[in-house]
């Protein structure tokens, strides 16, 4: 039996991750809008979100499904091989499917002038599905993946600086957000025979049929989620143009990659909590769900607040020194601040709870209405409020997500525990709202240091306020800890 870690440590290791994930764009982003300005980063996003399309056609709803599935019989080696050929050989048929389509439908003459982005960036199609993240995730190899994304993310950094070096180098920049993805599924290829043996029992119809049904729930959930993750930018795309993509993709970028990080605690729990369910552990997967629950709302309630405090600096930072023709886009990136909440919590819903227990149905009704409700308040609010009537429609989305799951779902949503304390995160947010409301912004002319005193302040009287409330999950995880640094330096 393969030796599995701890979740805490998984934990670290994909919030090191995803940290990282947090910092590069951080880097790259600012230097690409100076560089290329926002015609250029619009064409970029414009191109990955028409492309997304056909990567969930190639994926056919084989990540959450493998991982849930594959973490149920990750002890048994030889159940495990035959599992891992049969999603492989679903994911390679749906992306031969997906090249097909995508063949025709790139000479439209909607995408003239596009085509060579989007052949350069559909390279990503191949590359994810050679790639078997699934595999990783249901192993809880998050050292490795944490190791592997690191470097090549660096590797990007560098050939960023090198080669995108004028407004004309819009290729260049979608090649290496390709890059990654790329020198990923080549090394994750390779190094999956460590794991798994592809292909050395025979494969039969009635072997594929047995998954094909709950795929198919989870590649309607897949197509719904792309629907109303992306169609903001490729409406805006269509019904607007490149610099209002532009704007909307900057006001965005720092509200995904905070869901990211929230985020990153459910998706390590995942493949733990199936395991639980297939071996009937069900007091370790409340307690454990439970637990994972109370720290994402530790997280999502501050993340909310600092949004809606500093979104101004926070686009001044991504956007760099061409900052003011993006700043247009403050009051989209206060309105996703709203969707911290709304969509850690449907993903931690969906995957944590109806996933394991086998209720994709559930998940595809709820992500349908979510996308139907996007693509209709989409077309009626772009052509007058532009990146704003956008942000407004992914909020509500996700809040008609929510409604629908808690609807169909209640009776197997723990609610009681689940937001126990929330009230005290609320509170502990006070001081920071408080200086932000009293301190004038003009005494700090530079936006970095007012960022930087912001943000201190509001850890440092966040953390405090939790201990002065004697927030339950604080003061257990803070204990445990101490426990260790005691035992560490009695060692000593």
């Amino acid at each position: 039996m393969k030796e599995v870690k701890s979740i805490k440590f998984n934990f670290i290791m994909n919030l090191i991750r995803v940290l990282m994930t947090i910092l590069f764009p951080l880097i790259t982003y600012p230097y690409a809008t100076r560089i290329l300005n926002s015609g250029g980063v619009g064409r970029a996003a414009y191109v990955a979100s028409i492309v997304s399309y056909f990567q969930l056609v190639a994926a056919f709803g084989v990540n959450n499904y493998a991982i849930t599935e594959g973490a149920k019989i990750r002890d048994d080696k030889k159940r495990l091989d035959k599992f891992a050929s049969e999603m492989f050989l679903i994911n390679l048929v749906f992306t031969v499917l997906a090249y097909v389509m995508f063949a025709v439908a790139v000479f439209l003459p909607k995408f003239d002038g596009y085509e060579i982005l989007l052949f350069i960036s559909s390279t990503s199609i191949l590359f994810t599905t050679l790639g078997m993240e699934w595999l990783y995730e249901l192993l809880e190899e998050y050292q490795y993946i944490t190791i592997r994304s690191v470097a090549f993310q660096i590797i990007s950094l560098i050939l960023l600086f090198v080669l995108v070096r004028n407004e004309g180098d819009v290729a260049w920049y979608v090649v290496l957000t390709t890059f990654s993805t790329a020198g990923s599924g080549v090394m994750n290829f390779i190094h999956s025979r460590h794991y798994v043996r592809l292909f050395r029992q025979k494969i039969s119809w009635a072997d594929i049929r047995v998954h094909m049904k709950p795929m198919v729930y989870m590649f309607g959930v897949s197509i719904a989620s792309v629907i109303y993750l992306n169609s903001d930018i490729t409406m805006l795309g269509w019904m607007r143009n490149d610099k209002e993509v532009g704007i909307y993709s900057t006001a965005s970028k720092m509200n995904q990659v905070l869901c990211t990080l929230i985020k990153s605690l459910s998706t390590v729990i995942m493949p733990r909590l199936a395991y639980y369910i297939e071996n009937s552990q069900k007091d370790h997967f409340s307690r454990l769900l439970k637990k994972a629950f109370r720290f994402m709302m530790l997280m999502i309630v501050p993340c909310m607040v600092g949004m809606l405090l500093i979104s101004p600096e926070v686009i001044h930072l991504i956007a760099g020194k061409n900052y003011e023709e993006f700043m247009p886009g403050n009051t989209t990136s206060r309105i996703l601040a709203l969707n911290l909440f709304f969509s850690p919590v449907n993903g931690f819903i969906a995957y944590q709870i109806f996933m394991p227990n086998k209720k994709e149905k559930i998940i595809f009704w709820a992500t349908c209405g979510g996308a139907v409700t996007n693509l209709i308040i989409n077309y009626i609010l772009i052509p007058t409020y532009s990146y704003n009537g956008a942000a407004v429609a992914t909020v509500l989305a996700e809040a008609m997500v929510m409604l629908i799951c808690v609807a169909i779902g209640r009776k197997m949503i723990p609610f009681q525990g689940m937001f126990e304390g929330v009230w005290k995160y609320v509170l502990s947010c006070t001081p920071m709202v408080l200086i932000y409301v009293l301190m004038p912004r003009s005494i700090f002319p530079n936006y970095l240091v007012y960022m930087a005193v912001m943000m201190c302040f509001g850890a440092l009287t966040y953390g405090l306020m939790l201990l002065l409330l004697r927030d339950k999950l604080l003061l257990e995880e803070g204990g445990r800890i101490l426990e260790r640094v005691k035992g560490i330096g009695r060692k000593s």
